[in-house]
Order: C-alpha cells, then sequence, then structure tokens
C-alpha cells in the first residue's frame, strides 16, 4: 500500500498517545526526587575538587546537565545522566584563534603568550599557571588529551583526600565510583531512599558566547538570534578518530563542536518534535537497532519544517520519520545539523548499514500492508510483545468501563423532537 493511500489510517493519534503516556513518558516522581539529591552531591563533589586544584578553582563557571534527560527526548527511566563542567580559561577573545579544517571539529590557539603577555596578566597563581600549562602545547594549541587528564588528575586527588582509595566519599558518606570510559569518565552514585545505581558521564568543556562562533557553521543565523551571554556554544575534548579524513595537525589539537543548549530550545520550540523523538527511540530499542541517541534527534532537527508547518497527526509524523530514517540508511548519510559537511554515519560500515536499512524498509512494509485491518499495527512494531499485550489490555478495559447508550433515551429524544414538527 503506497503512503499516500494509508494517511486516512494514520489521522487518530488515541493509541500512540496511550503508548506514549503508559510505556515512554519519564516518573516525574522520580525527577522530582533525583533532581535535588544530585545537585547536592555535586555541590560538595565541586568544592572538594576547587581544594584540589588552584586553576579550577579559577575557571568553574557552572554545570550544564546535558544528554536527553534534560532536553525531554529521554525513553525509560532516569538512570543515566550527562553532565557538562564548564570551564572558562582566563583568555579574553581577542586571545583565543579558532581554526577549523574538519566538519564538526575545531581547533583553539591562544596566541597571548606571542604578545609577550605575561602570566600576571591572567590573574593566576604559580600553581595554577602551571596546570594551565600542562595542556598548552608548544605551538600555543590546546591539548584536549591533556585537558581531559587534568580534569581526572583532580578527581583522583579528591578521591585519595575523601576516602584512601579510588572512591570519593563526600559530607553526606555517599560513596562515588570512578570509571574511565573513553572521553569522558563515568561516576556511580547510589540513591538513599531507592537504592538504584544511577551512572553520570561527565565531561570538562570549554564554552564560548554564540556572538564568537565558530568560523563554519551551517546554521550560523540561528547563532546570531541569540544576544551576547544569552546562550553559548562548548568545545568537548573528543578524541578525533576519523581516518577517512587529512588533518593538518595533531589529532590531540581537534575538540568536538556541541551546540546542547540551543539545541534544547529549539526542540523546546518545535514542541511537535519531542514525543516522535522518544517514539523512534522507543522503536529502536524495541528492534534492538544500534543507532545513537543523537542521530536519532538530528535527524528530526534536520526535517523541523515537518513538526513547525505540518497539520498531520502525530501518527502520521511518526511514520513519516521512520521513512526518513530508512532513507538516511539507504544513501548512508545523517548531516550533522550544524556543518552539512559531517556526516554521522560515516563509520558505519556499507554491510551494516544495508542491514538496517533492509529492517526498517521491512518494518514500513509490514505497517503498510496491515495498518488498514489492524488498528495496532504501529504499536506492534514500538512494543515489545509485554507491552503490546498491556495496552490491548488497557484499551479493553477502558472499552468495557464506558457507559452503554440508552437507545431508549435516545429514542425518547427523538420521538419528541419529531412531535414539535
Amino acid at each position: 500500500m503506497q503512503t499516500t493511500n494509508i494517511e486516512c489510517f494514520l489521522r487518530n493519534d488515541n493509541i500512540l498517545n496511550k503508548i506514549n503516556k503508559q510505556f515512554i513518558s519519564l516518573n516525574f516522581d522520580e525527577v522530582r526526587h533525583n533532581n535535588p539529591y544530585l545537585i547536592k552531591i555535586f555541590e560538595q563533589l565541586i568544592e572538594a575538587m576547587r581544594r584540589q586544584s588552584p586553576l579550577f578553582d579559577k575557571t568553574f563557571q557552572r554545570i550544564i546537565w546535558a544528554g536527553s534527560y534534560y532536553k525531554k527526548t529521554r525513553v525509560g527511566e532516569p538512570e543515566e545522566y550527562d553532565i557538562n563542567f564548564v570551564i572558562n580559561l582566563p583568555f579574553k577573545e581577542r586571545d583565543i584563534e579558532f581554526i577549523s579544517d574538519c566538519p564538526g571539529f575545531i581547533e583553539i590557539r591562544t596566541p597571548w603568550r606571542e604578545r609577550n603577555m605575561s602570566y600576571n596578566t591572567l590573574n593566576l597563581t604559580k600553581e595554577a599557571q602551571k596546570e594551565l600549562n600542562s595542556f598548552i602545547d608548544n605551538e600555543s594549541y590546546l591539548n584536549q588529551d591533556k585537558f581531559r587528564a587534568w580534569m581526572e588528575g583532580i578527581l583522583s586527588r579528591v578521591a585519595k583526600e575523601t576516602s584512601k582509595s579510588d572512591r570519593i566519599i563526600l559530607l553526606n558518606g555517599v560513596p562515588i565510583t570512578r570509571i574511565k570510559t573513553g572521553p569522558a569518565f563515568t561516576l556511580k552514585i547510589q540513591f538513599e531512599v531507592s537504592g538504584k545505581l544511577i551512572d553520570i558521564d561527565v565531561v570538562p568543556v570549554l564554552t564560548f558566547s554564540t556572538c564568537n562562533p565558530p568560523p563554519r557553521c551551517s546554521e550560523m543565523s540561528i547563532l546570531k538570534d541569540y544576544l551576547r551571554g544569552s546562550r553559548y556554544w562548548s568545545a568537548v575534548p573528543k578524541p578525533l578518530n576519523n581516518s577517512r579524513t587529512q588533518f593538518n595537525d595533531e589529532l590531540y589539537r581537534y575538540w568536538r563542536l556541541c551546540f546542547y543548549e540551543i539545541e534544547k530550545d529549539i526542540l523546546d520550540r518545535h514542541g511537535r518534535a519531542k514525543p516522535i523523538i522518544r517514539l523512534l527511540k522507543k522503536l529502536r530499542d524495541t528492534q534492538k537497532w544500534n543507532i545513537a541517541s543523537y542521530y536519532i534527534e538530528t535527524l528530526c532537527l534536520n526535517e523541523l519544517d515537518i513538526f513547525l508547518n505540518s497539520n498531520k497527526s502525530d501518527t502520521s509524523l511518526f511514520f513519516t520519520m521512520i521513512q526518513k530514517l530508512r532513507e538516511a540508511f539507504r544513501q548512508g548519510r545523517i548531516r550533522y545539523f550544524w556543518d552539512k559537511d559531517l556526516n554521522l554515519l560515516e563509520q558505519i560500515k556499507s554491510s551494516t548499514m544495508k542491514c538496517m536499512f533492509g529492517s526498517i524498509d521491512r518494518i514500513i512494509n509490514k505497517i503498510e500492508k496491515t495498518i488498514a485491518d489492524d488498528k495496532y499495527a504501529i504499536a506492534k512494531v514500538i512494543l515489545n510483545t509485554s507491552e503490546l499485550n498491556a495496552l490491548i489490555s488497557s484499551i479493553d478495559q477502558s472499552s468495557e468501563s464506558e457507559p452503554e447508550p440508552d437507545f431508549g433515551s435516545i429514542n425518547n429524544i427523538h420521538f419528541k423532537l419529531f412531535s414539535r414538527l
């Protein structure tokens, strides 16, 4: 069945709304309890880190609670968090240069030393000066490898101070286990009341004003809409391992671009996109597809007009985005929203790409063939068997609870109406 022929079966959002409410929406009671607890822990952790590093004490600005949890695009319980430690190095804007010869990444150079300026102009202690020098190379480029190592070293000293071991013990007695996970490090914390163990991925980042944008950006007009200081973009110390691209400089000089705060604003303004993103992630989890959450969010960011201007139902939009996902794997490309020259799928093998396309194509064909006779056609691909049974049972029960129409009363009304004519 062609897409144009099934639109009439995609107009009703009742089933999709029930799926969202019953299986996808976050438990807001947990959210209310978790957030204050985490804030209290990180306030204590930051104070401990300040004591261990004069440079951190001088340059730490704030925490950005990042990731899909705070974008409200997360699926499942709030057991994983992403947190950025914002570091504001003591350089003026004129003393920072951005260079970009690689899509989605940037090099940061601080030529202030070449201008015969002393560390005294930065208002740093000798200890802080030494720390800063540790991640600036001999050509004045910031070294993201050593920047991460600096942050990890601070946490190691906090652990030794608080517990004489690899774990961090804060004033409230909560043990925090540190695990190295690639460019980030993960903190494992157990909640007092529920006893749940949660993972928090922590990444130190450098932030810059939208008035001082990266040299290459496909959405520069969006950045220019912000007043100075109202929003920031970030440079993230994520290693660059793209073997298909030629680099002019050492890999450690490349920092990944990140526009988390602005992406959150965009999704807030295009509110219809968020439930569709959550449904796509739920579909991915059920089908066991290996697709990063950020790829799904970017796919929707690239189709903002669909969510802003369409008068279609959410069910129709969801089906449209499944088709967009199929097309992405057919072409082997999802464009990075902020730099169209970067393909987020470029690291995926062609055999994997072909397999993903086939899997999505079969699901679309199945929906097209069955939706006319089966109102649960879409639910059957989003939910697993137990969830589907629970959904059908809840819909059947709600139908049974609805009062039967009183045909006698209806007939009496009709009789009275006609008797007046």
